[in-house]
């Protein structure tokens, strides 16, 4: 049986220079949370592009449920895996109910506008994360805690089967954070796979069941948050020297020296 994303062996550049990444490969099945960690410029954004067809592969394999992700159009694409950036913004005056619609695009003929069910869907999602009271509110309006809960909404209204994170905490403030690790992990509990960027080791221990860490241009680590973030890996990822110690609720935590 073929997991449900397959990385095999892929490599990729910009204009056919200096390599982004290479001999990159993992997987992932329904439900898992996987973190990637690594410094700055290891290529974590520029992979999450790859996995969600927007930047095209030099060399390997994308896999998803054992068909290359070549062979599928933006649409077929788009209503498996959600995609949110590190940076999402907007300048005109759209209700939220009305970002959050966006995510039924995939789901819609050239001529459609959503429909009761569609609405439903949206509703549905917004409800989820607690953000159905903002649902006539104006997107450029609301905290920037709340518009990343409403990004999340237009994405799960998409109905994908996979979640592409890129830096998902990068902008918010410490609650806001711990509070999208948990709607994540709720998520997965759910079924639904994610795949995030990040810059903190912690996050590895809060809501990830497997995790990898590249670094110069490939994967130093593949493998559990307790077997990959270990001192050794992050001081030679991030070259600092920091303490893995264990937490009352039976969590470890990463700190540096």
């Amino acid at each position: 049986m073929s997991k449900l994303l397959e990385i095999n062996n892929i490599e990729f550049s910009y204009n056919e220079k200096k390599k982004i990444f290479e001999d990159i490969s993992f997987s992932i099945d329904e439900g898992d949370i996987l973190c990637i960690l690594g410094p700055n410029g290891a290529g974590k954004s520029t992979l999450i592009k790859c996995i969600n067809g927007l930047l095209k592969l030099n060399k390997g394999d994308i896999l998803f449920k054992g068909k290359n992700i070549t062979m599928m159009d933006n649409d077929e694409l788009a209503k498996k895996m959600g995609y949110i950036p590190q940076t999402h913004s907007s300048t005109f005056a759209f209700r939220v109910i009305d970002i959050v619609l966006l995510g039924r695009v995939p789901h819609l003929g050239l001529t459609e506008s959503p429909g009761k069910k569609d609405y439903k869907i949206a509703e549905n999602a917004m409800e989820s994360l607690g953000i159905a009271h903002l649902k006539d509110k104006l997107y450029n309006e609301i905290s920037g805690g709340e518009r990343q809960l409403v990004i999340m909404a237009r994405v799960l209204t998409q109905q994908p089967e996979i979640l592409l994170l890129d830096e998902p905490t990068s902008h918010l403030d410490f609650g806001n954070q711990i509070r999208t690790l948990g709607i994540i992990n709720k998520l997965s509990k759910n079924g639904l796979s994610v795949i995030m960027t990040s810059h903190y080791p912690d996050h590895a221990f809060i809501s990830s069941n497997k995790v990898v860490i590249m670094n110069n241009g490939t994967l130093m680590a593949v493998g559990s948050p307790e077997d990959v973030v270990t001192e050794e890996n992050m001081r030679n990822a991030y070259e600092i020297n920091v303490r893995i110690m264990d937490v009352e609720d039976h969590r470890k935590t990463v700190v540096p020296l």
